[in-house]
């Protein structure tokens, strides 16, 4: 058994020497460390940035498109050899007669067209060039328009720039504002992967110190038991109690590593990368006021935005709804100036005027109630929206209260955690001194042995909560309460 317990003693004394040989340099982390290399390295911080940047790009199309746009249109070829039925006018009236067609027909147009927001019509400016070959000995036919300016224009009919004056810049500023959350959404995982490693650490250092004390005092057990001051119940307590430590120092060591080989791969290293984690038994000491917290996240949150959008998209809907419902009419007017002749000269020689002006207008007679159909869906949903909007700012405002709260319980929680920490270290101390002679039995040193293990995770568990409610808060307003300023991003570095 002593010969056994030798080479359990020098195997886990050595193996964790032979893998720090393997990896000389071993970084040493400390909480902000691995909150900076999570913001900057980890996949959930990359993909927080691209979603951010597709939303850039969008609103960009967006304010685009109110920008003036050219095209160039361009038929190079057009040819048309077939029999085509025409109507000729014979004797006072047009007859209908099949005849053969052989023309090439080429065109080059330019336009520049402006969308007018507040009305929902365009504004266009055209020039055209075209020319018409009949392929036969008749000579080719020019055709320009040096300038066409016209104006089309819905009269009644729904005006989606209206509403996408409203609803664009939302989405754009809740893009930014769910970057930040998403930012705080990585400290929060950076938090909870930075301590499983802290404890399996804890967990490892505990079964080492378990380990050897339980083989000192198993030593000491058996000298007892030589001198028959112990009976062999107790003495194989002592030595099941060195089992045990040992067998939990293995498990131990094997969750420290899976535990490390995830924060590793969170935090983008390869596997080469060994680090050994620092944590720091100081935090920030403060209260968050709750009135400041509610206001600040209300202002702040992307979750106020996006209730604020389904308002307005709702509204968007009903309006939709009632202009598709009711009579509609179209405005076209434009004037240019257009020629035609047989060369490129006598196309631009003494223009003449051209102008058009168009009025349709679409009225719904029967639709078997279609129409208003919609737009009672439409007025419902909108009221399903408001109803559910308004059971969502309730829910939020309670969820930032419970989490402010929570927070400011967290510091006394901390240092009761602490202070227990301290008591089962000493009370433990105190028994194994006692059992060494002769006082207290085993089971009252695995007691407290028992409460000892358990306050090191008690107290670590609570470190864990304070900042996982710290950078919670922090999440919900987009607001560093400790250095009292808003959270921000320099978003044009951003994109770059």
């Amino acid at each position: 058994m002593k010969l056994f317990r030798s080479l359990i003693v020098v195997i886990l004394t050595i193996s964790p020497l032979l893998l720090n040989a393997q990896n000389s340099q071993v970084r040493k982390l400390a909480l902000e460390d691995v909150l900076y290399t999570a913001k900057t390295n980890s996949l959930q911080a990359l993909l927080a940035k691209h979603r951010f940047i597709s939303s850039h790009w969008s609103h960009r199309s967006y304010k685009a498109n109110y920008l003036p746009s050219v095209s160039l249109n361009a038929d190079i070829v057009d040819l048309n050899r077939s029999i085509v039925k025409n109507e000729v006018f014979e004797n006072g009236e047009w007859i209908p007669k099949y005849a053969e067609t052989n023309r090439l027909n080429s065109s080059l147009a330019v336009q520049v067209m402006q969308y007018v927001p507040f009305t929902g019509g365009r504004i266009f400016v055209n020039s055209e060039l075209g020319r018409l070959d009949l392929l036969n000995d008749d000579p080719a036919t020019l055709m320009s328009t040096p300038i066409s300016v016209g104006f089309m224009q819905p009269l009644f009919s729904y005006n989606a720039f209206k509403w996408e004056r409203m609803t664009e810049p939302l989405k754009y500023e809740e893009a930014k504002r769910t970057y930040l959350e998403s930012m705080e959404e990585v400290n929060l995982r950076a938090v909870q992967q930075f301590f499983d490693v802290a404890l399996a650490q804890m967990n490892v250092a505990t079964s080492e110190f378990n380990v050897a004390n339980n083989d000192t005092l198993h030593r000491i057990a058996e000298g007892r038991f030589a001198l028959g001051t112990i009976d062999q119940g107790d003495l194989m307590q002592m030595e099941l109690n060195y089992l045990n430590s040992t067998d939990n120092l293995i498990k131990n060591r094997l969750d420290l590593e899976v535990k490390r080989a995830k924060l590793r791969s969170f935090l983008g290293y390869n596997d080469n990368v060994e680090f050994e984690l620092i944590t720091s038994k100081d935090v920030p000491d403060f209260k968050v006021d709750v009135s400041e917290a509610m206001d600040l996240a209300r202002q702040n949150n992307p979750q106020l935005l996006s209730m604020e959008r389904q308002i307005i998209e709702a509204d968007q809907s009903v309006a939709q709804a009632k202009a598709e419902a009711r009579f509609n009419a179209d405005l076209f007017a434009s004037y240019g100036l257009t020629q035609q002749a047989n060369d490129f000269v006598g196309a631009f020689t003494n223009p003449r005027e051209s102008q058009r002006i168009n009025v349709g207008v679409s009225v719904p007679i029967l639709d078997w109630g279609m129409r208003k159909g919609k737009v009672r869906m439409a007025e419902s949903s909108k009221d399903v929206i408001e109803l559910s909007v308004q059971q969502q700012k309730i829910e939020f405002d309670q969820g930032v209260y419970l989490d402010v709260m929570q927070f400011n319980l967290q510091s006394d929680q901390l240092k009761l955690a602490a202070k227990k920490d301290t008591l089962s270290h000493t009370r433990y101390d105190i028994t194994k001194q006692k059992f060494l002679i002769g006082k207290v039995d085993v089971l009252k040193l695995n007691d407290a042995l028992s409460a000892k293990d358990a306050a090191i995770v008690n107290y670590f568990q609570a470190l864990r909560t304070y900042w996982n409610y710290y950078y919670n808060v922090r999440k919900t307003a987009l607001f560093d309460f400790e250095k009292n300023h808003a959270l921000e991003q320099d978003y044009d570095e951003l994109l770059k």
